[in-house]
């Protein structure tokens, strides 16, 4: 091999020996990164996630109520922090037929929707547990256009529109029964969000508004022809459930979640306004309408109070008697233990 082979052969040598060496280099620093990360993760593992999903949205995206004033001033989250509940995951659903897929489909541990929904839900095979009533008593309220309706009997061979499957539909299906004007009012489909602006161009003849935002829209001038509270039987409550594969899971989190909602409620009670400014914030609505659509008698101390029991059982009856429900169950059945 003469000199310049020889100088050739070495300097690639050289490049191939330089090249090995920042591969390696690359090579260990990536592995002490990956297995920096991978303990991160461990680590984080080993907190469990809470999957909360609710109805509407807020702006810091957490439940309203007793449940979200707890959340705000992280009553919930000291105490989940020792059984290991560290993250959260809030999901807002515009209404509680889509918030039971999530749950069908493993997305979520627990739900705070509307008992019709949870009931309907339960009735057709989903598996969660009855925690609590997050409120009861929730009204409904029954509007029209400016220059509509004066009263039901005029709604007779006209549409009115609701969420179907909410507690208001169950209102609005069981007041029409109660006028018999059950098969001469065409019930469509609509989400509370486009109500106003279908209202505002005759497009239906009355929308059942949920507790929260029906004195909104009063407060605009449409004219209000029925409530719920003038039929107790068919006013309806938000109830939380929980998901049986999580309760298995996290036995002890049933009675850190009532007693931090207790909690929160005492402390509420005690600063009236300040609940509903957080209320309003949330939802963005006035404090007077907060203060309308949600009276602080709606929340009960008890996880299940005799009065909140006794509702649920009519809804239930009610839903199954209408065959919106596919199965008839005990309550007391479906109260988490």
């Amino acid at each position: 091999m003469n000199r310049t082979s020889k100088r050739t052969s070495f300097l690639k040598g050289l490049m191939g020996f330089l090249l090995a060496a920042v591969l390696l280099t690359l090579a260990v620093g990536c592995t002490n990164s990956t297995s920096s990360k991978t303990s991160e993760e461990a680590n984080k593992s080993k907190s469990t996630t809470l999957r909360i999903g609710y109805i509407g949205s807020t702006k810091d995206n957490i439940p309203t109520g007793a449940e979200g004033w707890g959340l705000q001033h992280k009553l919930l989250q000291e105490k989940l922090k020792k059984i290991g509940i560290e993250n959260y995951e809030f999901h807002a659903f515009p209404n509680g037929p889509p918030l039971n897929e999530a749950i069908a489909a493993g997305e979520l541990d627990i739900g705070i929707l509307g008992d019709t929904p949870a009931i309907v839900g339960r009735s057709n095979g989903l598996k969660t547990r009855l925690i609590n009533q997050a409120a009861i008593n929730s009204n409904v309220w029954l509007i029209t256009p400016k220059n509509g309706v004066k009263s039901l009997e005029e709604l007779k061979g006209k549409t009115v529109a609701t969420q179907l499957g909410s507690y208001m539909y169950r209102y609005l299906t069981g007041v029409l029964k109660e006028k018999g004007l059950d098969k001469d009012v065409k019930i469509v489909n609509m989400l509370t969000s486009d109500a106003e602006a279908a209202l505002k161009r005759n497009d239906i003849a009355a929308f059942a508004f949920p507790t929260n935002s029906g004195p909104l829209i009063k407060s605009k001038g449409y004219p209000v022809i029925d409530q719920a509270k003038d039929h107790p039987e068919l006013l309806g409550s938000t109830v939380t459930v929980v998901t049986e594969e999580f309760l298995s899971k996290n036995p002890d989190f049933l009675t850190i979640w009532n007693e931090v909602r207790e909690q929160s409620l005492a402390d509420l009670l005690t600063k009236p306004e300040d609940f509903y400014q957080f209320q309003s914030e949330q939802v963005g609505y006035p404090v007077e309408v907060m203060k309308e659509s949600l009276p602080l008698n709606n929340l009960k101390s008890e996880a299940l109070s005799s009065e909140g029991l006794k509702l649920l059982d009519g809804t239930k009856k009610f839903l199954v008697e209408g065959q919106f429900a596919k199965k008839d169950f005990e309550i007391k059945d479906w109260i988490a233990k």
